[in-house]
């Protein structure tokens, strides 16, 4: 069994805060890794740039955090004894290693009992280098990892900057759901959960998460699909979307989609839906600016891709649909219902992959006893949310504001990589800066349901997409050009 620790925070040496449901929802499962990949031109010096990133991390706590577990399961932030943010420095010997490090980086779990949760590559050379950043998705999204990179090469340009700590919000306190039978129903809900998950309760920790996630990935890597734009097909880009009155992410998700109904058909009826993120910094009131922490939340949109109408007519159609949603998105989307917290690790985490990776369960106590409970409903009530879970979730962060250079090193590139599931059919990260964009079809390869790489298939995905934006030229074989 895993040991437990103190319940009190005056136990916990170092607290920073307790861990939120919605956080802890996204902190035990092998798919909940976040990654960002930046293209640095010019030379970087090595002492500068780990100057630059410790400094950015005494500004942002979780950046140097350790999970400590009460009594009662409860999980906190704590920065005791928590060592610097990994940074590994390699050569950069060709243009796509980049790709094949995140892949390898990406199947290696957190030490979450020692911290940090958070780690970091440089691939550098003389005049390119590639950095990294592979972060468990609790403390992190899209933009906080797009704000820790800029922060960094700011720091980098002008080492004297002040260091002022920036406290991390919990995303449901600032963005605060009113009283709704949708919130009501959950509390209900948990609250019977609660009941019967006491009667026979399963414990999990850092052996646990560790188990799982190495024995998921033994057998798998992330798999990656990219699509880029450079400064002129960015141009055209926007105004074909101009054109149409849309966004960029709403044409790219709109050709994803088209593509995946012509070559697959689409989505089971059930799959039929998207779930579309949005970044809480923005809508809070002050705005937030670059906090680092998971402060992101998603409205569901049932959609289906009408192969019998045009691309621009399907486009036009999910556009409005998105951004009618996102007007006045609903707070309790972000809402976790009080599950006790070994009951969210089972249904978030543990109880999710059981069927597909049986053997990882014989490898603790724990989990062998949670895999050998006959009468855990966590199991059923997992295998009936599979066939709910969105098809398609676009993860489009937009256009960054970051400067093109930086006392001698330029951005060129960022690309974003979210959290790969074999849950999700289709998921799409997307980003842009220094106008240039930049889009990345992930997947896992092989899923454990089919055992046969899906890679083919994204490809012609990305390839059809492309046909649909107006960009035939770009149709290429491979996975990246």
């Amino acid at each position: 069994m895993t040991e437990i620790t103190q319940t009190h925070t005056e136990n916990i040496p170092g607290c920073i805060r307790k861990m939120s449901p919605c956080e802890r929802f996204f902190f035990m499962a092998p798919s909940c890794t976040v990654m960002m990949a930046a293209r640095i031109t010019g030379t970087i010096d090595e002492l500068r740039f780990r100057q630059a990133l410790d400094a950015i991390s005494r500004v942002h706590p979780l950046l140097r955090a350790k999970i400590v577990f009460d009594e009662d399961g409860g999980a906190w932030f704590s920065s005791e004894d928590v060592p610097q943010v990994p940074l590994r420095i390699a050569p950069r010997t060709s243009e796509h290693q980049w790709l094949d490090e995140l892949k390898s980086e990406a199947r290696q779990p957190f030490d979450i009992s020692r911290g940090p949760l958070i780690r970091c590559v440089l691939l550098q050379s003389p005049e390119v280098s590639d950095f990294l950043v592979l972060c468990n998705h609790s403390i992190c999204d899209g933009m906080a990892l797009a704000g820790l990179i800029r922060g960094i090469l700011s720091r980098y340009a002008e080492p004297g900057q002040e260091i002022r700590l920036v406290t991390p919000p919990v995303a449901q306190e600032v963005f605060k759901a009113g009283f709704s039978f949708k919130l009501l129903f959950s509390r209900i809900f948990a609250s019977y959960a609660n009941r019967k998950w006491r009667k026979n309760p399963h414990c999990f920790g850092p052996e646990e998460y560790t188990a799982l996630y190495r024995g998921y990935w033994e057998g798998r890597k992330p798999g990656v699909i990219l699509f880029e734009f450079d400064k002129d097909e960015s141009g055209r880009l926007q105004a074909l979307c101009r054109e149409y009155g849309i966004t960029v992410g709403s044409a790219v998700s709109a050709a994803c989609l088209g593509a995946h109904a012509e070559l697959n058909g689409g989505f089971p009826k059930s799959q039929q839906a998207i779930m579309v993120p949005f970044d809480i910094r923005r809508r809070a009131d002050p705005p937030l600016g670059d906090v680092f922490c998971l402060c992101v939340g998603s409205v569901r949109l049932a959609f289906a891709y009408n192969t019998k109408r045009s691309f621009r007519e399907n486009a036009v159609s999910l556009h409005g649909a998105i951004h009618t949603l996102l007007k006045n998105p609903d707070p309790a989307g972000l809402n976790i219902p009080a599950f006790d917290p070994y009951l969210t690790d089972a249904m978030s985490a543990f109880g999710m992959f059981t069927d597909k990776v049986p053997e990882v369960y014989s490898r603790t106590e724990a989990l062998q006893r949670f895999s050998r409970d006959t009468g855990n409903f966590v199991l059923t009530l997992n295998r009936n949310f599979e066939n709910s879970i969105p098809g398609f979730i676009p993860s489009n962060l937009g256009r960054i504001d970051v400067p093109e250079s930086f006392d001698g090193v330029r951005l060129e590139r960022l690309v974003f990589l979210p959290a790969a599931s074999e849950l999700n059919p289709l998921v799409l990260g997307g980003i842009g800066v220094n106008g240039t964009m930049t889009f990345s079809l992930l997947f896992v390869d092989p899923p454990a349901k089919t055992g046969v790489s899906p890679e083919p298939e994204m490809i012609m995905i990305r390839n059809r997409a492309l046909e649909y934006l107006g960009f035939p030229e770009k149709v290429h074989p491979g996975a990246m050009e």
